[in-house]
């Protein structure tokens, strides 16, 4: 039974032995060597080993009983693929960490780096530069102010001031792991991918700079021609710039003021086209208010043609190219605008002649009018909706109490809108009309006429007094006389059941 500390205590010391061994430094050459048992001085192709790394100088102190030695001139390091070049070395077994200083560089596979200090563990292949440090690869550019290698892993760490320029994009953050394989550089902070084209901007996420491939998780965003994209996650692919954002996705068009907001939304920077999906609201912001707008579906695109006002001749220096934008929803589309509201299948918009078109069933209410027809456009004149257009089958109601209706129908209807105030209608070709008349307050009779161009004035949004462009024909029916057969003009509807009543009520669908 005492045999048995006694031969642990004898593996012990064996094992010290050996692990002492192994960490001790070999002077495997050198020219001249002078000095004593504690420190030698050694000159001339100097050439140390250590465990796996060789280690070359000019000149070398070896302190003996520390098993430390510091290296000057010409110093190269050699360890497990890893090539490092400096002014002077100091370096201890103990702790087989490399001190670097002077002008240095370190190369590992095709990536080189150049700094003043670093500090390289060869025992762990783990190097790391305090302050300020430059990367080269064969694509890549990396200066940052704080680095650290993890050779072994194939990943470097850097932060502070972190830029790494490619010769199409430059990527800025304070905070940036590099796979040196896989070519991926991972986010944990503000980081900025911008290029003369787009800017990609998260707060963590990561970029593959072979494939050009990018996601961001947090406060991400792409910003390309005037468009800007927000989302949870945001996707970008930046060879054909098109970006996908799912959650909370906002869509901004900075040219047109108009903003989409959805579950899902894509942009393609190269056919400078965006759309939204997914509970969508659109806004678009006016000089006064906003217009608030739902739908199935949204799509917002770019266009560029030859300016049409220029010639060959031209002396006021005219564009040689116009651009403009066309927004399209389509399905169920619902919109709220403190003066103007309205509800049809499909919408589009196009600010080259800045107007807007409902189309299928079109329905759009002013104050206390209803508009109707085959379909109707709104004229934008300075982002200020100043006129209305409809086409055919066009017809206009004025609520005059619950059960009075004022109206008026013909072939096609302009109207013209002021300070956001409806002012005057013309209706033309087989207009009709028909007014309650009353005298303070008191109904006196209801007033048909037949007339093929109408004017109508309008005061604080409620017709005022009528001008008939030829003659009309028509008669006054008394009180008394007054049913619902002769108070409704042909075709007459009242839709204000369905009228969207605020921004929140467009997406009740009814």
């Amino acid at each position: 039974m005492r045999l048995k500390p006694l031969l642990l205590l004898l593996f012990t010391l064996l094992a010290f032995s050996a692990t002492a061994q192994k960490r001790k430094i070999e002077i495997t050459q050198c020219d001249v060597m002078t000095g004593d048992r504690n420190v030698r001085r050694l000159h001339g192709n100097v050439a140390f080993r250590h465990e796996n790394a060789l280690m070359f100088c000019d000149s070398a102190r070896f302190y003996v009983n520390d098993n430390r030695f510091e290296a000057f001139s010409n110093v190269r390091i050699l360890n497990e693929g890893v090539t490092i070049y400096a002014d002077t070395l100091f370096y201890s077994s103990q702790t087989s960490l490399a001190q670097l200083r002077g002008r240095i560089t370190m190369t590992n596979k095709d990536m080189t780096l150049t700094t003043q200090k670093l500090d390289y563990n060869t025992r762990e292949n783990v190097g790391y530069y305090p302050n300020n440090g430059k990367i080269t690869d064969r694509a890549n550019t990396l200066t940052s102010v704080v680095g650290t290698f993890y050779v072994n892993e194939n990943l470097i760490q850097f932060k502070n001031k972190v830029v790494l320029v490619n010769k199409d994009y430059t990527i800025r953050t304070d905070d940036l792991a590099y796979h040196t394989v896989t070519k991926v550089a991972s986010f944990t902070g503000p980081t900025r991918v911008e290029s003369d084209q787009n800017l990609f901007y998260t707060e963590n996420g990561w970029y593959n700079t072979q494939t050009n491939i990018a996601e961001g998780v947090k406060n991400s965003f792409l910003n390309s021609q005037s468009y800007y994209v927000y989302g949870d996650t945001l996707n970008y692919n930046r060879n054909t710039d098109i970006g996908r954002a799912r959650r909370n996705v906002h869509i901004l068009d900075t040219t047109e003021k108009i903003s989409l907001f959805g579950k899902e939304g894509f942009l393609d920077g190269k056919q400078r086209l965006a759309f939204a999906t997914g509970k969508l609201l659109v806004v678009k912001d006016f000089e006064t208010d906003s217009l608030y707008l739902h739908a199935d579906s949204v799509f917002s695109q770019r266009f560029t043609i030859a300016n049409p006002m220029k010639t060959e001749n031209d002396t006021l220096q005219l564009a040689d190219s116009v651009e403009y934008n066309v927004i399209k929803a389509y399905h169920k589309v619902r919109f709220f605008k403190s003066d103007l509201q309205g509800v049809c299948d499909s919408l589009h918009y196009n600010s080259l002649d800045s107007l807007i078109w409902l189309h299928t069933r079109p329905i759009v209410w002013h104050e206390v009018n209803q508009l109707t027809g085959r379909s109707v456009q709104l004229r934008l004149i300075n982002n200020q909706i100043e006129e209305i257009f409809i086409d055919a089958n066009a017809f206009l109601v004025e609520q005059d109490d619950a059960t009075s209706f004022n109206q008026m129908k013909g072939n096609t209807l302009k109207g013209f809108i002021k300070d956001n105030q409806l002012y005057r209608v013309d209706m033309q070709k087989n207009g009709e009309f028909l007014y309650f008349m009353r005298d303070d307050g008191e109904l006196i009779g209801v007033n048909k006429q037949q007339c093929n161009d109408i004017t109508a004035n309008l005061v604080d949004g409620k017709l005022s007094n009528l001008v008939f462009r030829t003659k009309a024909q028509g008669f006054i029916d008394p009180p008394a006389e007054i049913n619902e057969a002769n108070s409704q003009l042909d075709n007459f509807e009242w839709h204000d059941t369905i009228r969207p009543l605020d921004r929140f009520d467009i997406f009740n669908w009814r």
